[in-house]
């Protein structure tokens, strides 16, 4: 007989616009995979609700009143798997301190919204797998190996160093990025991660992220760019990413003293 299909992952949005709440739940209810338990305008309530019955996702606006998105998610014990919507796009790096799966920018679209669902899928259908698999320990890759090994949701796959260009921390799992674009998810967190990759190819650049040395092509006060793409560079992680990465190798006004 054929498995039955997996229960649909719970879903609470919260906007204090009662039309785009109802856009949002709109939204949710074309996605198969995703049941709608409530759709809320006020921070307070959505915050009661999470606590009294836990969602698998949240899709929060920001700007709220008495309580804002960040804040609501910073106060929860355990929070879900966040989606933060605004329309204000300066709003996006603090995210990054909450672990969210994606930012909307207002006027949402549904193929946005979809690709942000996706992410969040993603994340929880790999956490199920790796709930249901036996715990194995894993080999520490060593320096004189160029490669190693992550459990993905149906397998696991080898990696070299080289083609990673950053990972990114979401709570207890991380988003392997790939210089190609690709993302792979993997339970692991960054800590364990990091104590495991090789110190002089990668370099924690945030609380949230670790970058591979090779690849930073800039380095600001707030950023790196990683072929490309902007990561962000906390201040406490600053000096020694500019240790690490620029200052052995940059060029001096007067060539017999480093900088």
């Amino acid at each position: 007989m054929p498995s039955a299909a997996p229960p649909p992952f719970s879903c609470l949005v919260l906007d204090d616009d009662p039309l785009v709440g109802d856009l949002v739940s709109s939204y949710v209810a074309r996605v198969p995979s995703l049941t709608l338990c409530g759709c809320h305008e006020n921070a307070l309530a959505a915050f009661e609700h999470l606590n009294r019955e836990p969602v698998d996702i949240l899709i929060s606006d920001i700007e709220l009143p008495e309580l804002n998105g960040l804040e609501l998610v910073r106060a929860l014990r355990q929070p879900p798997l966040v989606i933060f919507m605004t329309s204000h796009p300066e709003y996006a790096l603090p995210t990054y301190d909450l672990d969210a799966v994606d930012f909307l920018v207002k006027p949402l679209r549904f193929d946005r919204f979809l690709r942000a669902i996706d992410k969040a899928l993603l994340l929880l259908r790999a956490r199920a797998a790796d709930a249901a698999q036996p715990a194995t320990s894993s080999p520490e890759p060593t320096d004189e190996d160029d490669t190693f090994f992550i459990r993905t949701e149906f397998q696991f796959l080898k990696l070299h160093y080289a083609e990673v260009a950053y990972v990114e921390a979401m709570r207890d799992f991380v988003k392997v990025h790939l210089l190609d674009g690709t993302v792979h998810i993997t339970l692991v967190n960054l800590k364990h991660m990091e104590e495991q990759l090789p110190p002089a190819l990668f370099v924690r650049t945030h609380r949230s992220f670790l970058v591979n040395a090779r690849h930073i092509e800039a380095v600001t006060n707030q950023e790196v760019r990683v072929r490309g793409a902007e990561v962000p560079l906390g201040s406490t992680f600053r000096d020694a990413v500019l240790q690490q990465v620029v200052q052995q190798r940059l060029l001096s006004r007067h060539p017999s003293k480093r900088a």
